[in-house]
């Protein structure tokens, strides 16, 4: 199963007319990273997660448990 955060990068990725490359290119990271976060088959390091939401005009927020909309 997809999680929403994939989802989103995914989502947000295809809207901005980027293939994996592109975005990996524009974050300065390899494509390796972006692969394991919309595939969900690795891990991604949190640096590189922020540099590719960064690119993408997203943000990572931390919320309590059991909060689905952030307040």
């Amino acid at each position: 199963m997809q999680s929403r955060l994939a989802a989103q990068v995914i989502e947000t990725r295809k809207a901005l007319k980027l293939s994996q490359s592109e975005l990996a290119e524009l974050a300065g990271v390899s494509r390796m990273p972006i692969y394991y976060l919309e595939s969900g088959r690795g891990s991604v390091r949190l640096d590189n997660l922020l540099k590719i939401l960064d690119v993408l005009g997203l943000r990572l927020e931390i919320v309590p448990k059991g909060s689905l909309d952030g307040n």
